[in-house]
């Protein structure tokens, strides 16, 4: 059985001052500005990214292959930019560097480039992106102190900028062409560093740790816990990815136009929006950990109902699952994972626990899916994700259901005051 609330065993997290109400209010919005500009941009890519290079000569092999290299890069790069910024100790100018990053390769893709320059475009893109979503969990939570439990109301703006960006640049790519989404994913992308440096604030502490390298990602990993949540969300978030990418072919499998197709993929976007505002009320009933586990079982039942959908209507309504499984696994992983770390090491454990577990499940469930559904079908495809996603709630539930005792001494205590510098 879960308790209901996860007790605190870190120093860092037991005693940080809960904000005021304005106080938190304001982390909240300038947090939610930056998520909505950042989703935005992504809500003006995803969709139709693959129409653009289509139309530019790729073939769907190329297409999946160019897919795949977002979720390759983030496994190394989203920890790089964490650990970057736990070493300077400041999130904002290295937001401002990757949104640079990214938005100069939205300018090099929009030169209709040929297939072959596809390759270093998206891989920049992917450079510029890894990390962003984490340096902002980061700044989010450690702003929010003991009032993290409204980290969902900052999160939600970025599933709202996703929805209403991706919808308005539909409308344009309908009228101007595919290449016209570049016009919308730039600005978007350069001005969520720009908001960064103007409305983030100093950090709550200014201090530049030298004794930060890459083995303080994998010291992370002595918390037993902590690695074993690890292994859970790499789980998890496969089979969640591996349904997820042929959701659309059972649609149209099921004999679903167009327009069906995008309001299933609407509303599993759109129920994040609730179930995120509702979180900091769920965390209080049920405690975060219930949720993160209740996350992951969404996941599960989502693939099942699809393997067991008569009709793309049916299909469409068991879309609404996964959705509460977004808000829930993702926002309450990000808070666990603040409270179960230093916080000297925090943009690094946002990006490995959030980033490089996603990365990781993504490109495990497309292989592993595709693979089953090409010799066996979707209907056991799904199946088979469903399987995989209870397997992931039982280890997630393992792991932060009944925590180990955390690992003491030099193996996650950030360095001495004689390792800093100023």
């Amino acid at each position: 059985m879960l308790p209901a609330k996860p007790a605190s065993a870190n120093p860092a997290s037991a005693t940080a001052p809960a904000p005021g109400a304005q106080t938190a209010l304001a982390v909240v919005i300038t947090g939610g500005i930056g998520y909505g500009l950042y989703f935005g941009a992504l809500g003006a890519w995803s969709p139709y990214f693959p129409v653009y290079f289509s139309g530019l000569g790729a073939s769907l092999a190329v297409i999946g292959v160019l897919s795949a290299i977002p979720a390759l890069v983030q496994i190394v790069a989203a920890p790089a930019w964490g650990l970057l910024a736990d070493r300077i100790g400041d999130v904002r100018p290295l937001l401002l560097v990757a949104s640079l990053v990214a938005g100069a390769s939205g300018v090099l893709l929009a030169g209709s480039p040929s297939v072959a320059l596809l390759f270093p475009g998206v891989t920049l893109f992917a450079l510029g992106t890894a990390g962003t979503p984490a340096m902002i969990d980061a700044h989010v939570v450690v702003r929010l102190g003991a009032a993290r439990d409204r980290f969902g109301q900052a999160r939600v703006f970025g599933s709202i900028g996703f929805i209403s960006v991706s919808m308005a640049t539909g409308l344009v790519v309908a009228s101007a062409g595919a290449r016209s989404l570049f016009l919308i994913l730039v600005p978007l992308m350069v001005l969520t560093g720009v908001a960064a440096m103007a409305l983030f604030g100093r950090p709550v502490t200014r201090e530049r740790v030298s004794g930060i390298g890459p083995m303080g990602a994998i010291r992370l990993l002595n918390d037993r816990s902590l690695a074993l949540y690890f292994f859970g969300a790499c789980v998890t978030w496969t089979a969640a990815s591996g349904g997820l990418t042929y959701f659309s072919l059972r649609l149209v499998e099921q004999g679903a136009d167009a327009g069906l197709i995008g309001i299933g993929w609407a509303v599993n976007a759109i129920v994040e929006v609730p179930m995120m505002l509702l979180f900091r009320r769920l965390t209080r009933r049920f405690g975060v950990r219930a949720l993160m586990v209740g996350g992951a079982v969404a996941f599960g039942l989502r693939s099942a109902g699809w393997a067991l959908a008569g009709n793309a209507v049916a299909s469409v309504l068991v879309t609404l699952t996964g959705g509460v499984g977004v808000a829930l696994f993702l926002v309450g992983t990000t808070a666990w994972v603040a409270d179960r770390t230093p916080p000297a090491l925090r943009a690094t454990a946002q990006a490995l626990f959030v980033g490089t577990t996603y990365a990781v499940g993504a490109i495990v469930g497309a292989l592993a899916a595709g693979f089953i559904a090409s010799g066996a079908g979707l209907s056991v495809m799904f199946a088979y994700s469903a399987a995989t996603g209870f397997a992931g709630a039982a280890i997630v539930w393992l792991a932060v259901g009944r925590p180990f005792p955390r690992v003491r001494g030099a193996a996650l205590r950030p360095p001495s005051p004689r390792a800093r510098c100023r």
